[in-house]
């Protein structure tokens, strides 16, 4: 009886469904394809065809909920959350709808339409996602189903392709734009790199600036970890299968931190972002040099951007604006912005249960865990090293960059802080092949693991060189905080940068054969490889302009920024499944090396 009133249910979820995916898709086409109303336009724009058919999928979207929430009550089961949720916005949809087709509210309520819509149709992907959900815990266990690495993967090529296709519309776009460069572009928003091959600010409209805003905050904090918080806001819990694909892609040991990971990442991210947009708002306000009509936008925007480290300006110069340039403050917010997304958001869990337990009079441990321990100093390490050795080498290198000793060390402090952003002040190719070579290590080296930096990241580079030195002193295991660290994760450490290093190298030879222009300029090796790390360490900085690259060129990088995004350890665990491990082994032996 049970079973046969949840199929019923869910008979009762596909009008709703369905309508709310033509929902979304005409929301879409109206504002990929037809011109944006406004002003006293916008009144009109209520009584266009597009927009009256919008108007009678969201009431029919809106009945079909509600008569799904009677059924619910008259079986007398209480409605959950989500379902509270989608009739209180198809209500509330329904009416903006009704005023601005029969005249009794203002003209805004056109772009109010267009964001309700918008988010019935988010909630039918929602409706989707819960089903599926449903039919793999019901699925008979032991079949075996996609591995965690290639849903991460897959998730994040569909939100290119789709993010992509709807750049190029012109409702998107100020200018034509191809494929290849808005793949190119999108790519690059959602492995948060910064490499771009079009002028953002003058190539997009406010769509296309919209979308790729999406694709930072979304592509920072994960497609799958952004879907499953969204399930647990409208009441959806998660299984055991959902956890602990969670756990595999976060790398986090045991399935009940999974939901107070979700939201402090969730709650983290809004939280220091508002307030860095808050920030650049009132120390842009009034700047000749920032445009002053859309000024929160930009504030949001380059605080999410720099927050997500994902380079991207608004700005056609990058940061090398006298709004910043020449403003130390701002630098500073920017330079706070990165560091608090590099930390990664293990760190912030922690701390945030630690602060919970200090304000309920709990007694909690007063040891912090390895995980924190090591991530905070190696990130202060590298930060100290980095700074010294790029200010060193930007006042005595050889190079057509001429600042003051002060200028330089500040420079330093602000490249090896943006090692995993890309944001830059000055133009980077001014600098010595030994300044570059020097900057490519601190790119490669990156931020924290569960942060928004690239790179192999921090701790595991600290691993492999602790592994180097444990074999060179002749000592049984590599040891910290007190604790010995499992052999699996030195042995995953050493993988993860021998693998990384390969590719690097792959891809350069690639670039090199595929370019022989940049390849003959003047050290154009250093150029290519330099490109090729910024690229997979999700960086952003670059010797050359990135449009002046072929069309298969361009490709190569976007594969290079997705690969390094995901992790090329998490990447090759897609092509070789591991085995199990037997209880046999062969004798050992030995071999010479040297």
């Amino acid at each position: 009886m049970r079973g046969t009133r949840e199929r019923q249910y869910r008979a009762l979820e596909l009008p709703e469904i369905i309508s709310g995916m033509l929902v979304l898709f005409v929301v879409l086409w109206e504002a990929c394809f037809e011109p944006m109303a406004s002003g006293s336009v916008a009144r009109d724009a209520f009584l266009r065809g597009t927009h009256l058919i919008l108007c009678g999928l969201v009431w029919f979207n809106t009945a079909a909920v509600f008569l799904h929430f009677l059924t619910q009550v008259f079986h007398r089961r209480w409605p959950g959350r989500f379902l509270w949720w989608q009739l209180t916005v198809g209500g509330v949809a329904s009416f903006v709808f009704s005023g601005g087709v029969w005249s009794f509210l203002p003209t805004q309520a056109y772009w109010v339409s267009l964001l309700l819509s918008l988010v019935i149709g988010a909630f039918s992907f929602v409706n989707i996602l819960a089903y599926r959900r449903a039919r793999r815990q019901s699925a008979v266990r032991g079949q075996g189903g996609w591995s965690p690495a290639v849903v991460f993967f897959t998730s994040m090529v569909a939100l290119v392709v789709v993010s992509a296709l709807i750049l190029v519309t012109p409702g998107a776009a100020r200018v034509p734009i191809s494929y290849v460069d808005a793949l190119f572009t999108c790519a690059s928003a959602i492995s948060i790199t910064g490499l771009t091959s079009i002028d953002i600010s003058q190539s997009l409209a406010p769509l296309g600036k919209l979308v790729l805003l999406f694709d930072i905050q979304v592509g920072a904090m994960g497609v799958m970890t952004f879907s499953y918080f969204v399930l647990l806001m409208v009441g959806k819990k998660l299984n055991v299968r959902d956890s602990s694909t969670m756990s595999t892609l976060l790398d986090q040991v045991g399935v009940n931190i999974i939901p107070s990971l979700l939201k402090a990442v969730v709650l983290v991210t809004l939280v220091v972002e508002l307030l860095g947009a808050v920030a650049l708002y009132f120390l842009w306000r009034g700047h000749p040099g920032v445009p002053q009509e859309n000024l929160w936008f930009f504030a949001l925007f380059h605080s999410v951007s720099a927050f997500c480290n994902a380079g991207i300006t608004l700005f056609p110069n990058n940061m090398a604006q006298e709004c910043v340039a020449h403003s130390y403050t701002v630098q500073a917010i920017m330079m706070l912005l990165i560091l608090a997304g590099t930390l990664g958001f293990g760190v912030y869990l922690e701390g945030l249960t630690r602060l919970r337990g200090i304000f309920s009079r709990k007694r909690t441990v007063h040891r912090w865990s390895t995980h924190t321990w090591l991530v905070i100093r190696v990130t202060l390490l590298v930060l100290l090293v980095g700074s010294i050795g790029l200010a060193l080498l930007g006042a005595f290198e050889p190079s057509a960059h001429a600042r003051s000793a002060d200028y330089n060390l500040w420079e330093g402090v602000w490249n090896a802080i943006g090692r995993s952003a890309g944001f830059n002040i000055t133009d980077i190719s001014d600098y010595g092949p030994v300044y570059h070579l020097f900057l490519c290590m601190l790119m490669f080296i990156g931020g924290n693991p569960t942060g928004t930096g690239g790179g192999v990241y921090a701790p595991v580079f600290a691993l492999c060189v602790l592994e180097v030195l444990r074999v060179l002193r002749g000592q049984q295991d590599v040891e910290m905080h007190s604790r010995r660290i499992a052999r699996n994760t030195i042995e995953r450490a050493m993988a993860t940068v021998v693998l990384s290093i390969f590719w690097i190298v792959f891809t350069t030879m690639l670039l090199l054969l595929m370019e022989p222009a940049l390849a003959d300029s003047e050290n154009g090796i250093v150029k290519v490889l330099f490109l090729e790390v910024s690229a997979y360490t999700t960086t952003g900085f670059s010797l050359c302009n990135p449009a002046h690259l072929s069309d298969w060129s361009k490709l190569l990088i976007v594969l290079n920024m997705l690969f390094g995004r995901v992790g090329m350890f998490t990447f090759m665990l897609i092509f070789i499944r591991q085995s199990a491990p037997s209880p046999l082994r062969y004798p050992e032996t030995r071999l010479p090396l040297n």
